[in-house]
């Protein structure tokens, strides 16, 4: 790290001082202004809730940040500054700084400060800007995780280079499988060659624990066997063809949006403007509980963007009601994406109506709001965690365990955390309104703005985020939060994060379009005899089917694309109600990602919480499967109440 001491030329670059005789007379004011001092080894030079009295530049020597546990959260070299985020907002510290060895800093009176400010309303924007725009070590890895998250699997072994022997093992399995398909599968043969396609990817995805790729291949073989020689040519027209479809153009813009809006409002601060009103608020640890559940539903648009929202918001008051990081853990587990698909305008629900609209055309958003209610994990799953912020819930052997621990005055996190527990979050807030004004005039311009068009009610999520990004644009850079380059970077790093998302996307659409052409109709058309005769158990069956279709790709994302389609047909051709197999399948998504024992779901919030992984899969898991098996018998009961 390049150590920077506090002389006239950091002086003049921090405050923006000109060259010239003016220049020379400002900085030798403010140098006149500095108080020079010095701090012996375990020497606070401030308190948390002290009197914000001036911000600080590090001549020399090491300090410590400390949480209100007492707890190191960051450690500031020379060069650096702190405290001018209390001077700036009229709070009082948010943070203990204390003397690592001797230390020696320049302190800058808070009326001195505000003085320079006030004559310098350049000077007071980029510092706002350097306030707002910082974003953590740690914030940045969970942003990193989470966006990693997005309906793609992770695996740790996949982090490692692939030995040359299992390269060979595992691509040349996959050659000698095509070649030998070329020479014993008849060309426009009437069987069912769909179902191979299908099982390779399943079987490719738990080797290979690689979503993307296990689409790739399986969408290649798909072509193989319906054009031989053609197939990388047919390949290639069958994805051009899915990406110009209009429902598939809509969902990408729509998507790439929403990423946008996330990183937006990332870059304002504002994921962290909780925490103030929670830190004052929260008095008890059923307060923190509902604190978490009431902020992951405030910013139910994205499961990234409120997963970092109610962990920032509410670490340290969880901390200070000794709640234990077990408790949190099963909250932010199982809430994120469940209040997510309750809400329309989110990006599971974008992903959602997209892939129904190639089966239901303009209906697509209409269907997925009738089937809200057929989402019983969903609803299964929130009735439990607001039964266990009120603590009632049954506790598992994890939790009881935990609550014992912390009782007894153990740690509040299980064993094997240390390494997650550095939680390097400064004294960043945000403002709340930098979050919420964007998401109701999301909402809001949503609703309305196809509506008064057409003069007929029309939901338009497309037109209802450029309104969003708009406002936001005048928001922000009015408030110096950013400059108008900033906001493009910003905006362009947001569509930039979705890449991933819409390429898993547009590869399940043409992978389901590929097995439609394989003799699909044909066979779907002779099974719904013998399906009419099990109707009452199908809406069962298929929850259950695309459960382990979600366990088996470790992601809801890529089984929906291929299981609407099928749930579609199958609700029309045995008479029954549409959204009760929607429903069922968009449950099934949530609950086998949830059962699943290697998606990153865990490590990501192991890192928001300061927890081991591995204690949050151990806490989700039995009520995962739980809710599972209560929400088959619910599919099982309604199959046959709601022929």
């Amino acid at each position: 790290m390049e150590v920077r001491q506090i002389d006239d030329a950091f002086l003049r670059s921090f405050f923006s001082i000109p060259q010239g005789e003016e220049g020379e007379a400002e900085l030798a004011e403010i140098r006149g202004k500095l108080i020079r001092k010095q701090f012996r080894h375990g020497q606070d030079i401030c308190t948390i809730d002290g009197e914000a009295d001036g911000m600080f530049f590090l001549e020399s020597g090491t300090a410590v940040v400390l949480d209100r546990e007492g707890q190191q959260i960051n450690i500031m070299h020379p060069g650096q500054y702190f405290g001018e985020y209390a001077v700036l907002s009229g709070q009082r510290r948010l943070s203990t700084v204390r003397s690592h060895g001797t230390t020696v800093v320049f302190q800058l009176s808070a009326e001195d400060m505000m003085e320079i400010l006030r004559r310098h309303p350049n000077v007071y924007s980029e510092l706002m800007k350097r306030v707002y725009a910082q974003v953590t070590r740690k914030h940045k890895e969970l942003i990193s995780l989470t966006r990693l998250q997005r309906g793609i699997l992770q695996y740790p072994g996949n982090q490692t280079p692939m030995t040359p022997r299992r390269v060979i093992l595992q691509y040349g399995a996959l050659a000698l499988l095509f070649i030998l398909s070329i020479f014993f599968i008849p060309s426009g043969t009437a069987a069912p060659v769909f179902l191979l396609p299908l099982a390779l990817m399943i079987v490719y995805v738990l080797i290979s624990r690689q979503t993307l790729e296990s689409l790739l291949v399986a969408g290649l073989y798909a072509a193989l066997l319906i054009w031989r020689s053609g197939a990388f040519t047919g390949y290639t027209d069958a994805l051009l063809e899915t990406i110009a479809a209009p429902d598939n153009v809509f969902t990408v813009f729509v998507m790439a949006l929403l990423g946008a809006f996330v990183a937006l409002v990332e870059a304002s601060g504002a994921v962290t403007a909780f925490k103030k009103y929670v830190d004052r608020k929260v008095s008890t640890a059923r307060g923190a509980r509902f604190a978490i559940l009431g902020i992951l539903a405030i910013t139910a648009i994205d499961d990234c963007l409120n997963l970092i929202c109610a962990s920032g918001g509410t670490n340290s008051a969880a901390d200070e009601q000794r709640v234990p990081c077990e408790d949190r853990a099963l909250l932010l587990s199982f809430l994120p994406t469940v209040l997510c698909s309750f809400l329309p305008i989110s990006l599971w629900a974008i992903f959602v109506i997209g892939s129904i609209s190639p089966n239901a055309g303009g209906a697509a958003f209409r269907m997925f709001l009738s089937s809200i209610p057929f989402n019983f994990y969903s609803i299964v799953v929130l009735l439990a965690m607001v039964l266990f912020c009120f603590d009632r819930l049954p506790r598992t052997l994890s939790l009881r365990r935990a609550k014992r621990r912390v009782a007894e005055g153990g740690e509040l996190w299980p064993a094997g955390s240390e390494r997650f527990l550095l939680r390097d979050d400064g004294e960043v807030w945000g403002r709340l309104f930098n979050l919420l004004l964007p998401m109701l005039v999301l909402g809001v311009s949503s609703l309305t703005m196809r509506s008064l068009f057409q003069m007929r009610f029309a939901v338009d999520s497309a037109c209802g985020l450029v309104a969003a990004l708009i406002f936001m644009f005048l928001l922000y850079c009015a408030q110096g939060l950013m400059s108008p380059e900033q906001f493009g970077q910003h905006l362009i790093r947001g569509i930039q994060s979705m890449a991933l998302p819409i390429i898993l996307y547009l590869l399940t659409m043409c992978f389901a379009t590929l097995l439609s052409s394989q003799s699909l109709e044909v066979y779907f058309g002779d099974a719904v005899v013998f399906l009419q005769r099990y109707a009452p158990f199908l809406p069962a069956a298929l929850f259950l089917i695309c459960l382990l279709l979600a366990m088996a790709f470790g992601s809801c994302w890529a089984m929906y694309a291929i299981a609407f389609p099928v749930a579609i047909r199958v609700a029309v051709a045995v008479g029954m109600k549409m959204p009760l197999f929607i429903g069922a399948v968009c449950a099934a998504g949530i609950a086998g990602e949830y059962c699943c024992v290697f998606t990153s779901l865990h490590n990501t919030v192991g890192e928001a919480i300061g927890c081991n992984p591995a204690a949050v899969r151990s806490v989700r898991l039995p009520y995962a499967v739980l809710f599972a098996l209560l929400s088959l018998l619910l599919y099982l009961a309604a199959g046959f109440l709601l022929r």
